[in-house]
């Protein structure tokens, strides 16, 4: 046990002083956590008689689950990985637009993969889903991370890309819906009912899309001052309760705006058109503030913070997961909390938790260089969109070999023997995220 000087000590270090690498090493054990949890839960949904706590809380009811947890806190994660990313890009020189161009590329490709994957959870077409196996290899192929050109796997990892993306553009042209099957490159729609990919929801991947493209827009233009990022996340928040209420009809009821009302009229239509195909209220404003308040917490691990001790981020860190809290309990009377409808409560409660994780994890991983845990779930954590696509990935393969790697979560199973069964799939997943990451491959959009 370290005496009380020892320990004085290394809370006062800076991260400098303590040897750290520029990855902070608790946000990846965190982010190949959570990652784990999120294979799991996305396992345990197909549990025959799975217990509640593995199940979404209904839109009706008031409450959380785990599954409810485990989407924010990646969305946090997501926003506290912008000030990392965007510290490294600002000290290489890059220029304003080229961090924007950036941002907007990633956001492509998250939606691209997204709606790939709604479309082919409701209808994956070809012998036994071969549709989705190939679009998932075209995914692996299309965004693996390029090493630097003297590696010797650069230009086979060049070609690889040039390839995936390839392919995936000619799967997105040959998808077809259950109806619409049969037809190869022809028309995508048909004079009565659409036959071709639907953005739907977006899909999980399309959602952090959108929030990433808010979260990383505010830190790029109010990124300076951390009480600007928790502004931000106060007014995101009113964003998403202002979209769900009838404010637009409100407004129509007031006389001194008679000299703007075409213009409002135009920003309502334009509004109504936005909200036809992105959630204004729900995916740019509730979960963008998730990654906003992600980001408030990650800008306290670049360079040029104020707060470079251990000390001091742990206790900003612990106040501002008491303060998210304490916001959570005061608006949970009006609002409540549940995933479904992205209520402020759910929201604050979900970065609150993640936030306080993160305080206990640095304070083990980081100032006191205790690694057990991450270093379980550090491959998932370094190459999480590679840990996401593997597990669906695997089953495909199992369908289309005739291998029914989902045997665990038959109904004639118990519920603890099928649970373990989801908890080792989970593991294996991230254990072949490691082994494959030994070949020098990495996957980032």
């Amino acid at each position: 046990m370290n005496p009380p000087s020892a320990v004085l000590e290394k809370a006062n270090a800076t991260p400098a002083a303590a040897g750290l690498r520029p990855r902070v090493a608790s946000v990846d054990a965190l982010r190949g956590l959570v990652i784990t949890l999120m294979i799991f839960v996305n396992d345990a949904a197909g549990v025959a008689r799975a217990p509640s706590w593995l199940k979404h809380v209904p839109a009706s009811f008031d409450g959380m689950t785990l599954p409810d947890l485990v989407f924010p806190a990646f969305l946090f994660l997501a926003g506290m990985s912008i000030p990392l990313s965007f510290s490294g890009a600002v000290e290489d020189g890059k220029p304003q637009h080229q961090l924007i161009l950036k941002i907007l590329g990633r956001t492509f490709a998250l939606l691209v993969m997204g709606v790939l994957m709604v479309n082919m959870e409701e209808h994956n077409p070809w012998f036994r889903g071969a549709w989705g196996v190939l679009a998932y290899v075209a995914m692996l192929a299309a965004f693996v991370v390029l090493p630097a050109k003297e590696h010797p796997r650069h230009h086979f990892f060049s070609i690889a890309r040039w390839i995936g993306i390839a392919a995936l553009l000619a799967l997105a042209l040959t998808y077809r819906t259950e109806k619409g099957d049969h037809m190869i490159f022809g028309p995508l729609f048909s004079s009565d009912e659409k036959i071709w990919l639907a953005h739907s929801w977006w899909g999980i991947l399309g959602l952090i899309g959108w929030a990433y493209l808010v979260a990383s827009l505010v830190y790029l233009f109010f990124g300076r001052r951390r009480e600007w990022l928790v502004g931000a996340t106060a007014l995101l928040m009113l964003l998403s309760v202002t979209a769900s209420s009838s404010y637009g009809a409100r407004l129509a009821s007031r006389a001194w705006l008679d000299g703007v009302r075409p213009l409002l009229e135009i920003c309502q239509a334009l509004i109504t058109g936005l909200n036809r195909h992105v959630s204004i209220g729900s995916n740019l404003g509730a979960l963008a503030s998730i990654a906003t308040a992600g980001s408030c917490l990650g800008a306290l691990l670049t360079s040029r913070s104020e707060l470079q001790s251990h000390r001091e981020r742990l206790r900003w860190g612990a106040g501002f997961a008491a303060g998210l809290l304490i916001a959570a309990l005061l608006l949970d009377a009006p609002y409540g909390i549940n995933k479904i409808h992205a209520t402020p409560t759910w929201c604050l409660l979900c970065a609150s938790i993640t936030a306080a994780a993160w305080v206990f994890l640095y304070w083990r991983v980081d100032v006191h260089q205790h690694r057990g845990l991450a270093r379980i779930v550090a491959p998932a954590g370094a190459n999480p969109l590679l840990a996401y696509l593997l597990h669906p990935l695997l089953f495909m393969l199992g369908d289309l070999l005739n291998i029914p790697l989902g045997f665990y979560r038959d109904a004639q199973w118990p519920v603890l023997a099928s649970l373990a069964g989801c908890l080792c799939m989970a593991l294996l997943v991230v254990r072949l995220t490691g082994l494959i990451a030994r070949t020098g491959y990495r996957l980032k959009v």
